[in-house]
């Protein structure tokens, strides 16, 4: 019983390596063809396909570099709305002329100073990364 489940097996694994060399030989046969194709084709043509590759990779660099200046003008236009609101709550909070509210103030301040620095990092960590 054993012994027939054996030679079962070896002709599963017989048939399995014949198939991996025919599939084998078949991608070798036309990786030579695609190889003599190439190897064949004129000087032109390879510089056609040069150029056509250069064009789609600048137009993707344009796109990236337009995609980049508008998410810095979002960043900006927010920043700006967050310093819009902060600056009418420091008139609100002078008119008052509470001591005690000038340190919560100056704090949200220097916070938002903190983001804009956050905010031009990640811009030029974004550019940076586009470049490469």
């Amino acid at each position: 019983m054993a012994q027939g489940k054996t030679k079962g097996s070896l002709a599963e694994v017989r048939d399995s390596v014949n198939r991996i060399r025919s599939e084998g030989e078949r991608f070798l046969g036309r990786l030579r063809r695609e190889t003599q194709d190439f190897a064949r084709k004129a000087r032109s043509e390879v510089a056609g396909d040069v150029r056509k590759i250069r064009d789609e990779l600048n137009a993707r660099g344009e796109r990236t570099v337009r995609d980049l200046e508008s998410r810095g003008r979002r960043m900006v236009e927010t920043f700006e709305k967050q310093v819009g609101r902060v600056t009418g709550a420091a008139g609100k909070q002078l008119g008052l002329a509470r001591l005690h509210d000038i340190p919560r103030l100056a704090k949200r301040v220097y916070e938002l100073e903190r983001r804009v620095e956050q905010l031009e990092q990640e811009l030029r960590e974004s550019a940076e990364r586009s470049d490469s």
